[in-house]
C-alpha cells in the first residue's frame, strides 16, 4: 500500500511541477511551485525505489536514498521517468537464467602412471573420473561404484549424471544403482505402511508414522522423484509427520523435518514456525541456524541472515555450511 501511495504522490507532484512551469503566474511563484512539487516527487520516487530493492545493511540505506534522490531531482522529468522505467524493468521483465554447468579439467597424463585410484575414493574424485572420458572404462566403473556406495545427496546426483553417459556399460550400471536406492526406500515405506495399518498401540503408530515421514523425505532428498511425484511424496511426508507430532509434539527432529519440507514447497511462514519450534524443543543450534539463514536469504533479508551466522561463529569450520558462513561473515 505504501508503495502505491508513493508512486501516486511522485506522479502527481511531477505533473504539478510541469503544470507550474506553463502557468500564468509570476516567474518567482512558478519557480517555487516547480521546486517544491519536483522535490516531493523526487523524494517519493527515491523512497519507492529504495523500498522495492532487497533489504541491505543499514550503513548503505542513506547512501542509496541519496543516489536515487539525486538522480530524480537533478534531472527533472527525465530522471523520474528513467527511475520508473528501471523499476518496471527490474520488477517485471528481468529474469535470471540458471547457472550453467561447470566444466572439469581433463586428467593429467601422469594419472595413468599412478597405479590406479586409491582404495577409498571421495565424491569429488568419483565426479572428476566420471567426467573424464579419456580414462579407461574400469577406472570409471570403480568411480561409479564408489559413488553408489555413498548415501549422500551428491552421490545421487552423480548417479543421475552418469545415466546420460556415452558408455552403455556405465549408463546401465548407473541406472541399476539409482534403481536399487529407490527400491530400498520404497521397500521400507511398504513395510511401514503395512505395520501401521495393523498397529493398535500409540507408541507403535508413532514409530511407523515417524519412519514414513523420514522415508518419503529421503526420496526427495536423494532426487529420486520427478516434479509431480516429488510433490506427492512431500505431501505424504508432511501428513505422516503431522500425525506423529499429534502424538509427540516435542520431537525436535520431526519439527525440523517439517520445516525443511515447508522450505522445499516455498511456504516460508510455516517453515519458520516449525524450525523455531524445533529449536525451542531442543534441536541443536548448529542444525537450525542454516535453515534460519536460508529463510532470511529467500526473503532477501541479508542483515538477518548475517546475524544468524554470527550466532555461532564455529559454523565457518563445519563441512558443507562452512564456506557459506565464511562468505557472509567476511
Amino acid at each position: 500500500m505504501i508503495r502505491l501511495i508513493l508512486l501516486l504522490a511522485g506522479f502527481l507532484c511531477e505533473y504539478t511541477a510541469l503544470q507550474a512551469l506553463f502557468s500564468q503566474q509570476q516567474v518567482w511563484i512558478r519557480l517555487i511551485l516547480f521546486i517544491v512539487s519536483h522535490l516531493i516527487a523526487a523524494v517519493s520516487l527515491a523512497l519507492l525505489l529504495r523500498l522495492s530493492l532487497p533489504r541491505q545493511a543499514d550503513t548503505k540505506k542513506w547512501g542509496s536514498l541519496a543516489l536515487f534522490f539525486s538522480f530524480a531531482f537533478f534531472i527533472p522529468v527525465l530522471g523520474c521517468i528513467g527511475m520508473l522505467g528501471a523499476l518496471v524493468y527490474f520488477r517485471f521483465f528481468l529474469r535470471f537464467d540458471d547457472r550453467p554447468e561447470f566444466f572439469s579439467v581433463p586428467m593429467t597424463p601422469f594419472m595413468q602412471e599412478s597405479g590406479g585410484p586409491a582404495p577409498g575414493m571421495g565424491e569429488g574424485g568419483a565426479w572428476s573420473r566420471l567426467r573424464s572420458e579419456s580414462l579407461s572404462r574400469p577406472m570409471r566403473l570403480k568411480a561409479l561404484l564408489a559413488a553408489g556406495s555413498s548415501n549422500s545427496r551428491d552421490a545421487s546426483r552423480l548417479l543421475h549424471f552418469a545415466t546420460s553417459d556415452n558408455d552403455d556399460e556405465i549408463r546401465l550400471l548407473a541406472f541399476n544403482l539409482a534403481d536399487q536406492r529407490e527400491k530400498v526406500i520404497s521397500k521400507t515405506i511398504s513395510q511401514s505402511l503395512a505395520e501401521l495399518k495393523n498397529a493398535t498401540d500409540r507408541d507403535e503408530r508413532l514409530l511407523h508414522c515417524r519412519k514414513l515421514a523420514f522415508s518419503y523425505w529421503e526420496l526427495i532428498f536423494n532426487d529420486l522423484a520427478q516434479k509431480d511425484l516429488a510433490e506427492f511424496y512431500v505431501l505424504q511426508s508432511i501428513s505422516y509427520a503431522t500425525q506423529a507430532l499429534d502424538m509427540d509434539a516435542t520431537d525436535p527432529n520431526l519439527l525440523l523435518l517439517l520445516g525443511r519440507m515447508h522450505l522445499w514447497r516455498g511456504d516460508l511462514e510455516s517453515a519458520e514456525k516449525a524450525i523455531n519450534d524445533a529449536m525451542n524443543n531442543g534441536a541443536h543450534r548448529d542444525r537450525v541456524v542454516p535453515y534460519l539463514a536460508e529463510l532470511a536469504f529467500l526473503r532477501r533479508d541479508f542483515v538477518t541472515m548475517n546475524s544468524c551466522f554470527e550466532l555461532n561463529p564455529l559454523l565457518r569450520h563445519k563441512p558443507g555450511i562452512g564456506p557459506v558462513a565464511q562468505f557472509w561473515m567476511g
